[in-house]
């Protein structure tokens, strides 16, 4: 029942592998083809390509795309065990179901198996989970309401970060998204979690476009975070 718990857990240790066993020029050379992902692709039909024009746009759309600067030395690499360290987890619109999935295997390992300590490795190095508007076309469970398995996510300490858009939580077509997410969050509250809520472009009219800018709010706003906690330890 932790196959996504396990699933992490050696998708982690394979990266680590395949970082420390590559040369210097196989690392730079996948930096250098390193492609972000667009907004936009020619093979996108005409219904799922999204729509750029002005009136769409909020003011701060601006998306920046810069590939990473490789440091001159890759000491860093050679003793690097992703799976020992701090981990933050993040799911975007369709993607929060794999989040979603986490907190059933918490439930089940906590309380159902408590006695089974494999995956508590890997479970307590877990300090943030983000929900970047998470939504899929079914008729439910968009997001978690059940209030043990909230419980549970309450005890482990994780902090939880919601960022939602009127693309996901202002849709006539899935009324059940807004009522899933309030109760996901203000049960959380309730059990004393650490949770940041965050509504963004409250009044940009719904459209696919501000779902997907989500994406580089959360990352300016993390860069922010870092920068703001650097100043700090100085």
């Amino acid at each position: 029942m932790h196959y996504a718990l396990q699933h992490l857990e050696k998708v982690l240790e394979t990266v680590s592998e395949k970082l420390r066993t590559m040369t210097e020029s196989e690392l730079r050379a996948a930096a250098a083809s390193y492609n972000p992902v667009h907004l936009h692709d020619e093979t996108d039909t005409e219904e799922n390509t999204i729509q750029t024009s002005d009136d769409l746009m909020p003011n701060n759309a601006n998306i920046v795309y810069e590939k990473p600067k490789l440091e001159e030395s890759f000491w860093w690499r050679e003793n690097v065990q992703l799976d020992k360290y701090d981990i933050s987890l993040i799911g975007f619109s369709k993607g929060c179901v794999v989040l979603n999935q986490f907190l059933y295997e918490f439930h089940y390992l906590k309380t159902l198996t408590p006695d089974d300590q494999t995956s508590m490795g890997i479970v307590s190095r877990i300090k943030d989970m983000y929900w970047l508007d998470g939504g899929h076309s079914g008729g439910k469970n968009t997001w978690i309401t059940s209030r043990p398995l909230l419980e549970t996510l309450t005890r482990l300490g994780i902090r939880v970060h919601v960022h939602v858009t009127p693309y996901q939580i202002q849709d006539d077509r899935r009324p059940w998204i807004k009522k899933e997410e309030k109760l996901f969050s203000d049960i959380l509250r309730r059990l004393g979690a650490p949770v940041d809520r965050s509504v963004h472009f409250e009044n940009v009219c719904p459209n696919l476009f501000i779902h997907f800018d989500v994406i580089n709010v959360f990352k300016d706003r993390e860069i922010e975070k870092k920068a703001s906690q650097k100043n700090v330890v100085k």
